[in-house]
């Protein structure tokens, strides 16, 4: 599944019954006929005995033809060489190699078995035509196969995809079995899952194996090798125009024969429709997008690719060349298989999606749960938000890792440091006399870290703002008109970046706070190594009283808390 949030963004931005008005006006505005695409007068029948072997049925022809026109075979192949079989063959090509010189001028030349410049032509158009759908099936089918199956299926079968949205949904299995751990809550929404999906009918599954079918032969199409085929054809001026010997090329004519005999049928609507809102997805952020008249461009696009190629299948009987080009009159095209995984990967792109649901539904249950936690410890202060980043807390903006902890760390610097904290650091810093060197450098390069704590973070959010650096190629990538891939690689660079920022802020502060407590712990009690020590001040520091020893305490347990909260927010942001 390679990207997990494909339908649940589709889902969340087109509404089932949008989707189905939209689906009805254009099917209104559609020029798309629904005439076959393929004429499939000679293609083997409901019923037909199909030959197994090349030449079986004009043996069988040969054997049941008259003695006397055996005997005049016989005949002809004393004067030729050839056997009175051979002969039989010889004729029965010929007629139908005048035949296609007579019906079809300009495509094929029997007697020299070559394509001409005309086959060249239509080819040509055909492949055109094959690249419009090569593109649709880039930017949805071969990017998410499995959401790809989930959002067609809403459309054909949109109650069934209710139920599954309503039944495995997380908050409402949670309230009808209390208590439940995450473990046994995705156990229970894989089984709601599955008991939806075993109620789809075998008519439904029908409707759906023809779409994956389409969709199988569409890509076969798009993605054959035209290239290779049109560029076996050479200039002729003989012939005004480019030639090929049919014999030559007789394997990829075969091939495209069998696909183009395989995509007898119209796509359905609803096939081209999922097919272009997955195209369409990524720039439906656009100010001035507008889906309905974006989706007719389209619709118009595939109207003329598919017009076209249902004028190469009237046009060219490439049956009947290749039976020339392969001297075998009962050649007929073979239907390809395809489509038959559609109800794998479309079960199992249910199955991550509820796995994932619960996932999202307990993170956020910890998520609320640590919030809680974190009001009582700021003392009912709101969490502060990190402008332009997007967290838990704020859903706009760059959604780097760890800005959730960058808030927290902003909101402590604020209602916790500068409030309490600093009323005891700061006299220790300033009359502080350590017994060690080392311990005043470890403290002031510590204390110095925190405190300057809250301009890194205004620094950062400066950056990643709109007007800051790291917000301007944000914006820019999210923008840009240029392949998705490289469009979402810009992006991702700018988010990598500025969490690779966000990680350092907090890796500073997480080993200033460390090593902040086991200065201040040496100042309580000498650590056994004897790493860090006391001051000599510290009883004139203290006076009569222990109120600054205890503040000294407080201070290591506002840290140990601080330091325990960063530890449950990594874990929560990696989603763990």
């Amino acid at each position: 599944m390679e990207d997990p949030e494909v339908f649940n963004r589709l889902a969340s931005e087109l509404s089932m019954d949008d989707r189905k008005s939209l689906l009805e006006k254009l099917g209104a505005h559609s020029g798309i006929s629904n005439q076959p695409m393929y004429d499939d007068e000679e293609s083997p029948k409901a019923g037909d005995e199909v030959p197994q072997a090349p030449g079986q049925g004009l043996a069988k022809e040969y054997e049941a033809a008259s003695w006397l026109t055996r005997l005049v075979l016989w005949i002809i192949g004393l004067f030729t060489g050839k056997s009175s079989r051979q002969v039989f063959i010889d004729r029965q090509v010929a007629q139908l190699g005048r035949s296609i010189e007579e019906q079809s001028p300009g495509l094929y030349d029997f007697e020299h078995d070559q394509l001409l410049p005309n086959f060249h032509q239509e080819l040509s158009k055909l492949k055109e035509s094959a690249r419009f759908f090569y593109d649709a099936l880039d930017m949805s089918v071969n990017r998410d196969k499995g959401a790809f199956y989930v959002f067609l299926a809403s459309l054909e079968m949109d109650d069934i995809h209710r139920r599954l949205l309503e039944e495995t949904d997380p908050k409402k299995i949670a309230e009808q079995h209390t208590g439940l751990n995450e473990s046994a809550l995705r156990q229970l929404g894989v089984e709601a899952m599955e008991s939806c999906i075993a109620t789809i009918g075998d008519d439904r599954r029908t409707v759906m194996y023809y779409n994956a079918r389409t969709l199988s032969f569409l890509r076969e199409l798009s993605s054959f090798l035209f290239d290779r085929l049109l560029g076996s054809f050479a200039h002729q001026p003989a012939k005004l125009g480019k030639v090929c010997s049919a014999h030559l090329v007789n394997n990829y004519l075969r091939s495209l024969n069998n696909i183009l005999f395989s995509l007898k049928e119209t796509p359905p609507m609803t096939l081209l429709e999922s097919l272009f809102i997955f195209i369409l997805q990524d720039r439906a952020e656009a100010p001035d997008f507008n889906m309905e008249e974006e989706m007719k461009a389209l619709l118009s696009q595939a109207e003329k690719a598919l017009l076209n190629i249902r004028h190469f299948n009237k046009t060219v009987p490439l049956t009947k060349i290749l039976r020339c080009a392969e001297r075998d009159m009962s050649l007929l095209p073979m239907a390809l298989s395809g489509g038959e995984d559609w109800f794998s990967l479309y079960k199992e792109y249910w199955k991550q999606t509820v796995e994932k649901r619960i996932t999202d539904y307990t993170r956020n249950h910890r998520s609320q749960e640590l919030l809680d936690a974190l009001t009582a410890f700021f003392s009912g202060a709101k969490m502060k938000t990190l402008a332009g980043a997007e967290s838990v807390l704020n859903p706009v903006g760059i959604p780097l890792k760890g800005a959730f902890c960058l808030s927290f760390l902003a909101t402590f610097y604020s209602t916790i440091f500068m409030k309490e904290l600093n009323l005891v650091l700061r006299p220790i810093l300033i009359d502080g006399e350590f017994f060690k060197k080392e311990n005043l450098a470890e403290f002031t390069e510590s204390y110095n870290e925190i405190f300057n704590l809250g301009d890194a973070i205004r620094l950062f959010e400066g950056d990643i703002s709109n007007a800051g650096e790291l917000g301007k190629r944000y914006t820019q990538a999210k923008l840009e008109v240029s392949s998705l891939t490289a469009k979402r690689h810009k992006v991702q660079l700018a988010v990598d970046e500025a969490s690779d920022e966000a990680k350092r802020i907090i890796d500073r502060m997480r080993s200033a706070m460390t090593l902040m407590k086991k200065v201040l712990k040496g100042l309580l009690t000498k650590s056994p190594d004897g790493k860090f020590d006391t001051l000599t001040n510290l009883a004139e520091m203290s006076g009569k009283t222990d109120t600054f020893t205890n503040g000294i305490s407080a201070t290591i347990n506002r840290l140990n808390e601080t330091l325990a909260f960063m530890a449950k927010i990594d874990t929560l942001e990696a989603g763990r």
